[in-house]
């Protein structure tokens, strides 16, 4: 679900993923809930809030290890997965490639293996942020959606607290790193406002119709970093602003999460 990248980035970003599926990091994620994993329950809440009861002919660009394959099923869709991680798509085959009406190849988003207007609907969930520019893969989603069809889609937002706070405490974080106390990857992202990311889809042929944010964190970083689970059930509650439109709210949330109909 995650590693569907631009050919240009693609080793780096790929190296990423597939150490993540060896060791199961990805679907673990997924699987327990706690203070470092919660945000990835309410983003795919999120994106499922934003899909048709009813699915028809579902691709997930960036599928990762499948985790979106039972909530497709439960609605009456098929599943197309497709990632640019090979050990992503074995990790999916080898727990979903039994089901009728689900499958999986190697791919990429900026040039999608299926005919034009041949899906009811698109995922893309955390893989615009690992390209350098949103627009080949939107062309590619608005190219294999079916007229009316629907696309959603997740962006790391540019502004947020985080951001800020982030930015703040540079100096002790280099210092953690340098020590050897500092997580997380160093991969680049593309991080945009949920305004940018409704342009770029709009000159795709692709129609705003609606949209959520996500991972509201009132109580910040380093906080998050240093009480995880204290942070996330402090600032769970805060996910009810999702659907808000004030600046002052949507400075508090990470995420978003758009959603795109192709025109008729």
């Amino acid at each position: 679900m995650s590693s569907e990248i631009s050919q240009s980035s693609a080793p780096s970003v790929v190296e990423h993923f597939d150490k993540l599926s060896l060791n199961r990091g990805w679907s673990q994620l997924y699987a327990v809930t706690d203070g470092k994993s919660y945000h990835f329950h309410v983003r795919r809440a999120r994106v499922l809030e934003l899909l048709p009861q009813k699915l028809g002919r579902v691709l997930d660009v960036g599928c990762g290890p499948g985790v979106m394959v039972n909530a497709v099923l439960e609605r009456g869709g098929s599943f197309e997965g497709r990632d640019l991680s090979p050990e992503m798509i074995a990790e999916s085959i080898q727990k979903f490639g039994h089901i009728p009406n689900v499958n999986f190849k190697q791919g990429d988003i900026e040039n999608i293996d299926l005919p034009d207007a041949s899906c009811d609907q698109v995922l893309a969930m955390a893989v615009i942020e690992y390209l350098s520019s949103p627009d080949k893969a939107l062309a590619e989603i608005s190219r294999v959606l079916k007229p009316g069809g629907i696309a959603v889609i997740t962006i790391p937002k540019r502004r947020h607290i985080d951001k800020t706070m982030v930015s703040i405490a540079t100096p002790l974080r280099w210092l953690a790193r340098a020590a050897g106390f500092a997580t997380g990857d160093l991969l680049p992202r593309l991080c945009l406002q949920p305004a940018e990311l409704d342009r770029a889809a709009e000159r795709a042929g692709l129609i705003p119709d609606g949209g959520s944010q996500y991972n509201f964190t009132p109580l910040a970083y380093p906080l998050t970093r240093l009480a995880p689970d204290l942070c996330m059930r402090l600032n769970t509650p805060f996910e009810r602003w999702h659907e808000t439109k004030s600046a002052l709210r949507s400075f508090f949330a990470h995420g978003y999460v758009g959603r795109y109909r192709r025109a008729e």
